[in-house]
C-alpha cells in the first residue's frame, strides 16, 4: 500500500511544472499579496498543483539587478522587479524614461501611460529574453535622511545619499549638490546603521517594512519619482513550457483586473502605514509647498540633458512616445472637467 502512495505521489510531482520567484519585496507585503493574486489566477486556469510557484523574497537571492540578470539567463524562472533594476539588468538604459523625475503628476496618469503601453514594452522586454506578464508598482519615491529636514535642494549640499543602481539616480543626485553611492537594497540598511550614508530615497512601505525608516530623523514626503514594477518571466523558462501552461502564465484574460488589484493594495497600505508612523515613529515628516516642489522641479529641468545622455539610442523616441500618453491623458482629463 505504501509503495502505491509513495508511487502515486511521485507521479504527480513529476507532471508538476515548479517556478521560482525572486524580488527584492518583502514578505507579507501588498506585494506579495499581488503575487498570491497572480498564483491564484493561474490556479484557476490549470487546477491546483499543475504549476507550483516557490518564492525567494526580501532579497533573499541577492541584489535586485542581479536577479533580473538571473531572469534574463534563465537561471531564475520569474521575479518582480522594479523598471530602474530592470534597466540596469537587462542593458536596457531606455527603460529609464518611466522613472525620470517629475514626469509624472498622479496615480491615475501613470496608470493610463503604462497600460496604454504595455505591447509596446512587452515587445521590448522580449528582445531581451524577458516575457512581460503585468505591471506592478514600487510607488512614489521620497526623501529620508538621518540629518536634517530635505526641503529645498540646497539642503543636499554635502550629504551622501544612497542612489539606486541606475545612472539617473547618480544623476539626479549630483544635480541636487549631493554624492551619490550606488548601493543594491540588501547593503542600504547596513549603511545608513554605519553612516556610510546619510539618506536616500524610496517608498514609504519600502521603508518602513524593510527597516529604514528607524535609521532615520526626517522623512520628505517629495513624491519626485514614481517608480513602476513589474512581474516578468525568463523567456528560457518560458518557452520550454506546455502551451497550456504559457497561456496560463500569461494571465491576458486577467490582466487587467490583476493590475488594478495590485496597485489598489500597495496605494491602500502606503496610505495606512503613512497614517501610523507619523504618529508613532518619530520620525518627523515633510510635505513641500507648491513653491518649494517647484525649486526641484526646475533642478530636475536643468539636469533634464544629463538624464537623457544615458537613456541610450532608444531613450530620445521612447520618452517622446511617453510623453505623448501623458499629455493625451492630460488633454482628455482637461475636456472631462469642461
Amino acid at each position: 500500500m505504501k509503495a502505491w502512495i509513495w508511487l502515486g505521489a511521485f507521479l504527480l510531482l513529476w507532471g508538476q511544472t515548479r517556478l521560482r520567484v525572486g524580488s527584492m519585496v518583502p514578505a507579507d507585503s501588498p506585494w506579495e499579496d499581488a503575487l498570491n493574486e497572480y498564483i491564484k489566477a493561474v490556479e484557476r486556469t490549470l487546477g491546483p498543483g499543475k504549476v507550483t510557484f516557490r518564492k525567494f523574497l526580501g532579497g533573499q537571492l541577492g541584489g535586485e539587478v542581479e536577479m533580473v540578470r538571473s531572469v534574463r539567463m534563465g537561471t531564475l524562472d520569474m521575479g518582480m522587479f522594479s523598471i530602474g533594476a530592470m534597466a540596469e539588468g537587462l542593458g536596457m538604459p531606455e527603460l529609464l524614461v518611466l522613472e525620470l523625475p517629475f514626469l509624472f503628476e498622479s496615480d491615475e496618469e501613470v496608470d493610463y501611460v503604462m497600460d496604454q503601453l504595455f505591447e509596446d514594452f512587452k515587445k521590448r522586454l522580449m528582445e531581451k529574453d524577458v516575457v512581460l506578464i503585468f505591471w506592478g508598482v514600487n510607488g512614489w519615491r521620497h526623501f529620508g535622511c538621518s540629518t536634517k529636514p530635505l526641503l529645498t535642494p540646497a539642503d543636499f549640499k554635502g550629504l551622501k545619499m544612497r542612489a539606486q543602481e541606475a545612472p539617473t539616480y547618480i544623476e539626479m543626485y549630483k544635480a541636487l549638490g549631493a554624492t551619490p553611492v550606488p548601493l543594491p537594497m540588501t547593503e542600504l540598511l547596513m549603511a545608513l546603521k554605519n553612516r556610510m550614508v546619510d539618506g536616500f530615497d524610496q517608498t514609504v512601505i519600502f521603508s518602513v517594512s524593510t527597516g529604514l525608516m528607524g535609521q532615520i530623523k526626517h522623512f520628505t514626503l517629495s513624491r519626485h519619482v514614481y517608480q513602476p514594477g513589474a512581474l516578468v518571466m525568463s523567456k528560457k523558462t518560458f518557452d520550454k513550457l506546455p502551451a497550456d501552461i504559457q497561456r496560463a502564465l500569461l494571465v491576458e484574460k486577467e490582466r487587467a483586473s490583476l493590475q488594478a488589484k495590485g496597485r489598489k493594495l500597495v496605494r491602500d497600505e502606503e496610505q495606512s502605514i503613512l497614517a501610523s508612523v507619523e504618529k508613532d515613529s518619530g520620525v518627523r515628516f515633510y510635505r513641500l509647498s507648491p513653491q518649494q516642489r517647484e525649486a526641484f522641479r526646475k533642478a530636475m529641468e536643468a539636469a533634464m540633458p544629463r538624464f537623457e545622455a544615458h537613456l541610450g539610442p532608444q531613450g530620445k523616441p521612447l520618452l517622446a512616445l511617453v510623453r505623448a500618453k501623458i499629455t493625451e491623458y492630460r488633454k482628455s482629463r482637461s475636456q472631462t472637467k469642461q
